[in-house]
């Protein structure tokens, strides 16, 4: 059961979704190198010092990819925990109600509007209509929890084409960790193959999160990673929302 406390930091149905679209709408659209949004404040203070109270425990987490994300010792730098219903019934009925109430507002049609019509210039131009009509554009999704730890990195990509989206929402207690965020890319090529230019890196600040287009034509790739977290203790805590054009899961909550 909720505390008082907690029960006036939980919001009424369509508060914490209209907050979340408003952090979206008033964000500044910056075009280069793709088309992407950076916010703070993305949840109401209240409700995400909740949100942090009650993660899953580590324990509940499953590796991503032991081959692709492993320190030398063979543990996995990159868990997560998939947002769907089943898994939501293996945590206390406080923490599955809160992330239940994430997963409708990051899920409802109005917030999906609301990115879309912010990053309309770069998905117009992919899927070959008209900026008025991106936000009516349909969508899945992959609503996700992850723990980096030691080790973890990805190289820089683009995302693959199923993904319309990508939206990562930045869980940390504090600005301790500041310099853990995901850095964009410009890319060229040269006479020892491609390499990769770091044009800015998010800063991980608690209850920020960014967003971007996805692209990977001729003429724009949304080149995104982040660099090997070194002599790094802790965790880095996120929340990934992508909308996708296909998804293996239902978030119906």
């Amino acid at each position: 059961m909720y505390s008082a406390v907690e029960q006036s930091a939980r919001t009424r149905p369509g508060e914490l979704r209209d907050h979340m679209v408003g952090a979206v709408t008033g964000a500044t659209l910056e075009r280069d190198p793709f088309c992407h949004i950076y916010m703070e404040r993305i949840f109401p203070a209240t409700f995400y010092q909740l949100m942090l109270s009650n993660l899953p425990s580590p324990n509940d987490y499953v590796p991503l990819n032991l081959r692709l994300y492993s320190r030398k010792n063979g543990e996995s730098t990159r868990d997560l925990f998939h947002l769907t219903a089943d898994n939501l019934a293996k945590l206390s009925q406080q923490a599955a109600g809160i992330w239940a109430d994430v997963v409708r507002a990051a899920t409802h049609p109005l917030f999906k509007r609301a990115v879309f019509a912010k990053l309309a210039p770069d998905l117009a131009e992919r899927f070959g209509i008209h900026e008025s009509q991106v936000p009516d554009m349909d969508c899945a999704y992959e609503v996700i929890l992850f723990r980096d730890t030691d080790d973890y990195r990805i190289k820089p990509h683009p995302d693959g084409l199923n993904k319309i989206v990508t939206m990562q929402f930045y869980l940390p207690e504090d600005e301790s960790i500041v310099d853990l965020g995901t850095s964009l890319y410009r890319s060229s090529n040269g006479l020892l193959g491609r390499s990769f230019h770091e044009l800015k890196r998010f800063p991980f600040k608690p209850n920020s999160a960014y967003a971007f287009a996805v692209s990977d034509s001729r003429i724009r790739k949304s080149w995104h990673g982040r660099d090997r977290l070194t002599a790094f203790s802790g965790v880095r805590n996120t929340l990934m929302v992508l909308f996708q054009q296909k998804s293996p899961r239902e978030y119906r909550i």
